[in-house]
């Protein structure tokens, strides 16, 4: 065992369903033994022998041995209904933000079961005086060991998460600025997995090993904030945008809470070795957003709830998360990409290229001189989403395959592809004869034609368009000489680009 979990001292090892209160006072341990519940003062194996701190050390209500006792052996159909009337009584949300937060609720007395590999955040963010101190109070208070905290403290954590295993809800005005002032932006960001640990040297004295102890970290985690989050924070986030609904709300203490509390810790001995089903990832959502929702869902299994519900309000989180990545940086080049892409017919082919130059003039438009962005600036945030860069004839471009655009657009909330399943592939330049118009400008007095032109692959597309708009712009030649030049540049450029 870990030198910190040697102590006699414990609040939390496998079996542990809570610390209970009895009615003398003495406090005792609820413990799930072959599907039974059983108190006892202390617990003790062959190789173990743990007692319970004193009383002082809960900084939350315990529930009652006896309450908790008289509903594990009753069923409670209405619990689910309960504990949303209970949270409705303190503050305002919409009907599906309220399905988030009760099956979160669930899940805080549920987040070590061996099937859960995830606990997302819930994160309130609103401007002041919108109710999300109230609200996230109202589920602390009611959540599994929940704990309300107004600093931000590296070793608070620590200690919190280890010995507890509780729910912290972090009440701060600018969570991401005190985190990374008090170091614990990283914590924060590792807090949602299972597993999750911080190692510190605290025995150095000990030598090798010895010096170093190792905190879980992983556990419930509510965040109040003034201010957005991190981006990179914020995607272990399920939102909770805080209506403007002013009212007259009942003030939320820890008591009114109890017999709920005493009820989901009856649930969480009944469910503590429950084996969940498999879970294929529900439609529309994907990536990280299922990995912190999947276990919502699990929850959902053990409640007399529909799980459509459920998935609607997710959906309407994944909503939300795909346009504020479309706001993003890494947004406005998948919509540069996606518009290129589009104009030129690209999704046609299995695979095609785009110019790094082609996405910085588009990214630029419209901004200040000052503001505008290098290709190099360009070229890195496109190789940090992934897309692969090479060089060509002295030009900069990415790589893009059909499954990868597909997925981008979908990451990024964009409509997939509408077109039918590409058939050509760029390796098989010469069996490709798409015919496409380009254009050709005559001036303010030339009235504008298409001429229909042969492309035997997007690079030889973006190649002629490219020395057109040179010859256009240098302006010294008229629309038939420019005709004749680029016939002769396109021969040229099949030479040396299809030598055989």
């Amino acid at each position: 065992m870990d030198p910190f979990c040697e102590s006699t001292l414990s609040a939390y090892f496998p079996g542990l369903v809570d610390v209970c209160i009895q009615d003398d006072g003495q406090l005792v341990y609820a413990i799930l033994k072959d599907r039974e519940l059983v108190l006892a003062p202390e617990y003790v194996t062959e190789t173990e022998s743990f007692s319970i701190p004193e009383k002082k050390h809960f900084q939350f209500t315990l529930p009652r041995a006896a309450e908790v006792m008289r509903y594990f052996s009753q069923e409670d159909q209405a619990l689910y209904n309960d504990l949303l009337h209970y949270l409705k009584r303190f503050s305002a949300l919409d009907e599906e933000q309220w399905t988030i937060i009760a099956h979160y609720t669930f899940l805080t007395y549920l987040h070590d079961h061996p099937g859960i590999d995830y606990c997302p955040y819930i994160l309130f963010h609103a401007v002041p005086e919108r109710g999300k101190s109230r609200t996230g109070k109202s589920i602390v208070y009611v959540a599994f060991r929940g704990i309300h905290l107004i600093e931000l403290r590296e070793a608070t954590i620590f200690r919190y998460s280890q010995n507890l295993h509780g729910t912290l809800f972090f009440d701060l005005l600018d969570v991401s600025k005190k985190a990374e002032r008090s170091g614990c932006e990283d914590i924060l960001l590792l807090r949602y997995e299972k597993g999750a640990k911080c190692s510190r040297v605290q025995f150095p004295e000990q030598g090798p090993f010895n010096d170093t102890v190792y905190y879980d970290i992983y556990g419930p985690t509510i965040i109040a904030s003034n201010e957005p989050l991190h981006t990179i924070l914020e995607t272990r986030c399920l939102p909770i945008i805080m209506p403007n609904r002013p009212g007259n709300y009942e003030n939320i203490r820890p008591e009114l809470a109890l017999e709920l509390k005493e009820r989901l810790t009856a649930w969480r001995a009944k469910h503590l070795v429950t084996t969940f089903p498999n879970m294929e990832p529900a439609e529309g959502i994907s990536g990280r957003l299922w990995d912190i929702s999947k276990p919502l869902f699990l929850v959902n299994s053990l409640l007399p709830v529909d799980c459509h519900i459920l998935e609607d309000s997710i959906h309407a989180i994944a909503g939300e998360k795909d346009e504020s990545r479309k706001d993003s940086v890494e947004g406005r080049l998948v919509a540069i990409i996606k518009e290129i892409t589009d104009k030129f017919a690209c999704d046609q082919f299995i695979e095609w290229t785009i110019k790094t130059n082609d996405i910085r003039t588009r990214y630029n438009e419209g901004r200040p001189e000052d503001k505008r962005v290098t290709s190099q600036w360009i070229g890195k945030r496109l190789k940090r989403m992934s897309f692969h860069n090479r060089i060509v004839h002295g030009y900069s471009e990415i790589v893009i395959t059909a499954d990868e655009y597909a997925m981008i657009l979908k990451q990024y909330g964009y409509t997939g592809r509408e077109s039918s399943k590409p058939t050509n592939s760029l390796p098989e330049k010469t069996e490709q004869n798409l015919s496409v118009l380009r254009d050709v400008e005559r001036g303010r007095e030339c009235k504008q034609e298409q001429v229909p032109v042969d492309f035997q692959s997007p690079e030889e597309r973006e190649f002629y368009h490219e020395k057109l708009q040179a010859m256009r712009k240098e302006g010294k030649k008229s629309p038939e000489q420019i005709e004749q030049l680029m016939d002769g540049e396109l021969k040229e450029w099949r030479k040396y680009e299809y030598p055989f």
